[in-house]
């Protein structure tokens, strides 16, 4: 199976040939940026002016092309905008099944809404549909690991009240030492008692401490969590003890993509940046070099190949390049592929990619 490859021709040719010479499943990640069918004429070299039935035909006959070249742990990750959203999962749903659809990433594409005549909304948004080829086999989306010390509060408006102990010592308290004798310590809508007189001493309860409470845990669930070592809080009166979360877990990955919650979240005016930086005449509507890494760190691991049936300016490829994975990209457009594609990899590594018709 060769790799790292820009390939020039249709896709809808393309992948069933790759799929019947050895690549089979051997792809972990299929990334495709459509044309959206914009019907504008500022879409560079692609025809972006179907009619609904024949872009409808467009995604499904790739999406057919890339479920067998995916691994069965491998995604696919379709790329829309808000007026393609449906009739894209109507697709992809026709050819994976609607039981293999993992969810949607809705990313915030600029910084600059723009405010079209007749459009009573500006649109910020762009959407990534993502299907599994075996759901069993996907592994978690996750980015970083979770905070130590972060408080994950005991009780939870809504749960069963429950009675929890916890012996000496088991509880850190940062309010004042003394006796806190039984009683109410319920706030609106959470219903908390102390059934027994408590001590605390040097910030620790030298007494056992019993709280009746809407728990999130059983009581069983609390002895284990403290047999392996789990830090309990209470801050201050009226008393809600809070776990203390050690760390260092795989963080699930959000579906909400935006620069105002994420300072390192790319938009399209990064992309822009970029190309200019990199001598390039922009390409048009390309896509953050950042974006593509965060997505292919999240779906795929290091030396994992990954496949863009519409490679446009490269930008997969030059994500892989920099992440340590491999990629076979498509383009119909053989300017493309020499105008944007293998100058940008040029300058990111040196030498050009392979390409082959």
């Amino acid at each position: 199976m060769l790799v790292n490859e820009v390939l020039h021709g249709d896709a809808r040719i393309l992948l069933p040939e790759l799929a019947a010479t050895g690549y089979g499943e051997g792809f972990r990640l299929a990334y495709a940026d459509p044309p959206f069918n914009t019907r504008r004429s500022d879409r560079g070299p692609f025809r972006d002016q179907r009619t609904a039935a024949e872009w409808a035909d467009l995604i499904k006959d790739v999406a057919a092309g890339v479920m067998p070249l995916l691994s069965q742990d491998g995604s696919f990750w379709l790329h829309v905008n808000d007026r393609q959203l449906g009739a894209a999962q109507g697709a992809c749903d026709a050819v994976f099944g609607h039981e293999h659809f993992v969810g949607t990433i809705s990313w915030e594409r600029t910084r600059r809404p723009s405010y079209l005549p007749g459009q009573p909304l500006a649109s910020t948004t762009d959407f990534i549909l993502i299907y599994a080829k075996d759901p069993r086999s996907l592994r978690p989306f996750t980015a970083g690991t979770t905070e130590a010390g972060k408080r994950v509060p005991i009780a939870h408006r809504g749960n069963p009240i429950t009675r929890l102990q916890f012996p000496i010592g088991a509880v850190r308290f940062t309010c004042a030492d003394g006796l806190y004798q039984a009683g109410d310590h319920s706030t609106s809508g959470i219903d908390v008692r102390l059934t027994e007189d408590v001590r605390v001493n040097d910030g620790r309860n030298t007494t056992p401490l019993s709280l009746t409470l809407p728990s999130r845990y059983s009581q069983a669930t609390v002895h284990g969590m403290l047999n392996e070592g789990a830090e309990f809080l209470i801050p201050r009166r009226p008393f809600r003890p809070s776990y203390l979360s050690p760390g260092g877990k795989p963080k699930a990955v959000s579906n909400i993509w935006s620069w105002r919650l994420d300072d390192n979240m790319p938009t399209n005016e990064d992309a822009y940046k970029e190309q200019l930086l990199a001598g390039m005449s922009p390409f048009p509507f390309a896509k953050p070099v950042g974006l593509l890494t965060r997505i292919l760190e999240v779906a795929t691991e290091p030396d994992d190949v990954v496949l863009d049936p519409f490679a446009g300016s490269g930008t997969t490829a030059l994500a892989a390049v920099r992440t340590g994975r491999k990629y076979v990209l498509i383009e119909e457009h053989n300017s493309t592929i020499k105008n944007f594609i293998q100058p940008r990899l040029i300058g990111s590594r040196g030498n050009g990619p392979e390409t082959g018709q």
